[in-house]
């Protein structure tokens, strides 16, 4: 059995399931509610067709919601790919094609700019908008 960092979290989560996990500011989240928002955004990753292997964009600020995203990529089995939040469009349609994205996570304060470039990225088709 191959494991990854996501097989790791799912171990904890089991162990001390209320112990916090997680603190931004004033959030916090513990194992068990950590590991289940990122099993959620896994099964929906393939449940759109994610494939082991596959690169997903992260296109987020810090905080819980991106390290939450990375863990349900690697729940998938995918690849995650950070996308810096400072790219302008060309930067963001060269990595969007160089780095074979099929899927992205993003802040929706980012939806302009991936419209503007997402004529020019073919392969990305699923988009899950991280929500405040």
């Amino acid at each position: 059995m191959e494991w990854n960092f996501a097989d790791l979290l799912e171990g904890v989560a089991d162990v001390v399931p209320d112990h916090v996990a997680v603190v931004c500011g004033d959030r916090r989240f513990t194992y068990r509610e950590f590991d289940e928002r990122s099993t959620r955004l896994g099964h929906h990753l393939i449940d759109s067709g994610l494939q082991p292997g596959d690169h997903v964009g992260i296109y987020a600020y810090n905080g819980p919601e991106w390290i939450e995203a990375m863990f349900g990529v690697w729940k998938a089995r995918g690849v995650p790919i950070n996308v810096n939040y400072r790219y302008v469009e060309s930067e963001l349609a060269y990595l969007f094609d160089n780095a074979d994205l099929v899927a992205l996570v993003h802040g929706r304060e980012f939806v302009p700019r991936i419209a503007h470039v997402l004529p020019e990225s073919p392969k990305l088709h699923t988009f899950v908008s991280i929500e405040d």
